[in-house]
């Protein structure tokens, strides 16, 4: 129940930065600056419990772990660690430790602290060990991590692609996940207008320098886009169109994210 209560918290919910929060999520919260907001994690749990996907069939082939610009960068790390949740639901020991490489690779470009980089070894640790629950809290814990030293660093720009990024690859997996279980119990899951619209919202809360970059523009109308097809669920079989659409918008800026690319 907790993966689906915190998805319906924030569905439910318009984000506010002044909202109240219980001592739960206080201790989750990225810092007091920023509003707590699921982990994709949280969604493939309820995808498993809904209709148990092979979670195989959503890997995808190596990215690059350098890139132009520390936005693409960032957005980058934040698919990743979306990818780590994947192989964690498959229990796929090698799979994780492969992308728990990528994960630092990309977060030492960032320029993040030590104590984020040392936890590409307690990643490899637990997925030799197969303790996949504390696999899981490490990898979300890392991703707080690096979008906490991002803020501290003042580059709130990077912290919101991170979250950008860890979301549109969750929605292009749960929309391939919704299509392949063919029932609404997946579709349903999808119906998260308001979070698409939360980390836009971030997105354009950024100084205008970031906020008129091509890849934070892209990024925001992917988010806009998705966020339109969201609204027109309804439980249906109208959903059919809709859902495909979700999937076809958050691959294409995934795809074109994680291309080498001029800044």
């Amino acid at each position: 129940m907790r993966a689906i209560a915190a998805i319906l918290l924030l569905i439910a919910a318009t984000p506010s930065f002044g909202a109240k929060l219980s001592e739960k999520q206080m201790s989750e919260a990225i810092n007091s600056e920023m509003v707590t907001i699921p982990m994709p994690s949280e969604l493939f749990a309820a995808i498993n419990k809904a209709g148990k996907p092979d979670w195989a069939a959503f890997y995808r082939d190596p990215v690059p772990t350098a890139y132009a610009t520390r936005l693409q960068t960032a957005f980058n790390l934040g698919a990743l660690v979306t990818d780590g949740f994947v192989a964690v639901e498959a229990q796929d020991g090698q799979q994780v430790k492969n992308i728990g490489k990528d994960i630092i690779a990309l977060a030492r470009a960032l320029g993040v602290g030590e104590d984020v980089l040392a936890r590409g070894k307690s990643i490899g640790d637990f997925a030799d060990a197969g303790v996949w629950s504390a696999l899981l809290e490490d990898l979300e814990a890392t991703v707080n991590e690096v979008r906490r030293a991002m803020v501290a660093q003042r580059d709130e720009a990077l912290a919101s692609m991170i979250a950008a990024g860890a979301w549109l690859r969750a929605w292009q997996i749960g929309a391939r996940a919704a299509e392949l279980d063919g029932e609404s119990r997946c579709a349903e899951l999808l119906r998260q207008a308001s979070l698409a619209a939360f980390l836009r919202s971030d997105l354009q809360r950024l100084p205008e320098k970031s906020r008129n970059t091509p890849v934070v523009a892209e990024v925001d109308a992917a988010l806009a886009d998705i966020g339109t097809q969201m609204t027109a669920l309804t439980g249906t079989a109208s959903d059919s169109e809709h859902i495909p659409a979700i999937g076809s918008t958050a691959a294409k800026i995934i795809a074109d994210m994680s291309a080498k690319r001029q800044p």
